[in-house]
Parts: C-alpha cells; structure tokens; sequence
C-alpha cells in the first residue's frame, strides 16, 4: 500500500504576540498543492523506516518514526511495518514536507494495520508531534490559529495553477522565527471566511516572516525578483521559507515560466488540491 502525501503552502501567514509557551499566536490560511511525497507500506518483522540520505540520521528524530511508534505503542504492540518514503518535497523549505510525511504514516498505518482509529484520535497524535501535522491529516483551505493547531475550515478555493521555486540553501524555522520583532496586528481574513478570496487573492496575501526570512537570506530577494518578473497573479514565499510559490491566469502562462525559471533554479509546477492524504493501491 502507498501513501500520497502532499505540501502545504501558507496564503496567509500572521505572526501575532509571542505565547507563554514561546510559540507565538498565529493566524494562518493553509492551502494544499499537488507536489507529494510517497511513503510505501509493507510487512515486516519490526518497525522499519527506509528514507533517503539526507533525512535525519537519529531514528529516534525522525518524524515518520516517531509517529509510527507513537501509533503502534497505543494500538497495535508488537506489530512489524517497513514504512519506505520517496521523497520530492524539499527538507527545509517551508511546505510542510516532514509534517504531511508524518500525517501520511499515521493516515498509512490505520489503514494498512486496519485499525479504524477515528479522525479525532489521529489528531491527537498528529498535535504532539508538530503544529502542522494535524492539518496535513485533512488538507484542502483552513484558517489555523492558536500555534497553528486549532483548525477552522474555509470555503474552498477555485483551482489554481501555479508553481513553487525551491531556492539553493534552507531556512530554519527556529531562526527564522528568532528573527522576528515586533508585534504585528490580526490581518482581516473576511474574505476567504465568506469563499471570496480568490477574485482578489493578490490583496489576501500575507506572510510576516519574509521580513526575518530576508534578513537570514538577503539573496532571497533575487529569487522573488525571479518569479516576480514571469508576472504571476501572486507571489510570495511560503511558510518560514525559503520556497516561493506562485499561480498564473492560465496554464500555458505557468508552463512559460516554469520552462524560463527552471534553466536555473529547482522549480515544480502545482495546482491546489483538496486533500493532503491519498491511499493508493496497487
């Protein structure tokens, strides 16, 4: 059995008051595009977890694991599963690549163990390892706010295409938010509660940790510059960084920029989805 699992990008990314638990409060509108990783699911003897070099080399740290283990620990003791992930979106770029792996091994294991464990358990589990996660166990338009866990669903939006352009270096969460001053007010978010944010999406648009992002990498300027001059609908960087996605009118406009930018740069075309969890089997 095989799961897809796909990345987040933030339309929205409101940065409010630092909590007292050092998380800051966030507003956020999490959207789900179509570039996936896979994680492939079989028996065997103990639990296993096959992932590419350049995952983390501590098992013990490694997402995919420690939501398998929490997962077999309360429901099926004992139980072998070789767990193989193949890999597409990039580590440390802020699409949610670990946490959508981590929701695929929880949505993976339940079905493939037929455990039948409800939604609700599965976000509970999802919460403990990461602010993400419990998202990427639904997937499709939602408002997140508290430290990114408490989810409220939007009205979807019409299906765009577009693209995301992976510039060459990471950015860590951590540093990126220990960057950021300051302290900014709610943005207005009306318009994607009442299903009305994409005929202005260039005005529903927001991510407050560009700024820090920037002073981290200035040379994240110029890959903005880069995208900016394919002349997108929208642009904007995702998450903590350092991916940028971007959508156009009209296919053909995308596929134009996609054959122009990636002479240089590491770029994947997309298109929203829905969901960010698909089982597939053979």
């Amino acid at each position: 059995m095989r799961v897809q699992s796909a990345a987040k990008i933030n339309l929205v990314l409101n940065v409010l008051a630092r909590r007292a638990d050092h998380y800051h409060e966030l507003r956020a509108v999490l959207q789900t595009v179509s570039l996936c990783d896979y994680l492939d699911f079989a028996r065997a003897q103990t639990l296993e977890i096959h992932a590419p070099v350049g995952i983390t080399a501590e098992l013990e740290q490694n997402l995919i694991y420690r939501a398998a283990r929490k997962f077999l620990d309360r429901y099926t003791p004992g139980a072998g599963v070789r767990i193989t992930l193949t890999k597409n979106i990039p580590l440390a770029a802020g699409l949610a690549g670990g946490s959508t792996d981590c929701a695929g091994a929880l949505i993976g294991l339940n079905e493939f163990l037929a455990v039948h464990a409800p939604p609700e358990e599965l976000e509970e589990i999802a919460d403990s390892l990461g602010s993400d996660t419990a998202y990427c166990l639904r997937g499709g338009t939602y408002l997140a706010t508290g430290r990114g866990e408490l989810l409220q669903k939007l009205p979807e939006l019409p299906k765009m295409t577009g693209l995301i352009l992976k510039p060459p270096f990471p950015l860590s969460t951590a540093a990126v938010y220990a960057r950021f001053s300051g302290q900014n007010t709610p943005c207005d978010l009306s318009a994607y509660e009442r299903g009305e944010a994409a005929a202005h999406l260039a005005l529903n648009m927001r991510n407050d940790l560009t700024v820090p992002a920037l002073s981290l990498r200035p040379e994240l300027k110029d890959y903005l510059r880069r995208v900016e001059q394919t002349s997108p609908a929208v642009c904007q960087m995702s998450g903590s960084g350092p991916a940028i996605f971007a959508f156009y009118p009209h296919i053909s406009a995308r596929d134009t920029a996609v054959a122009a930018l990636s002479r240089t740069c590491e770029v994947y075309p997309v298109e929203t989805v829905q969901t960010a969890q698909k089982i597939l089997y053979d």
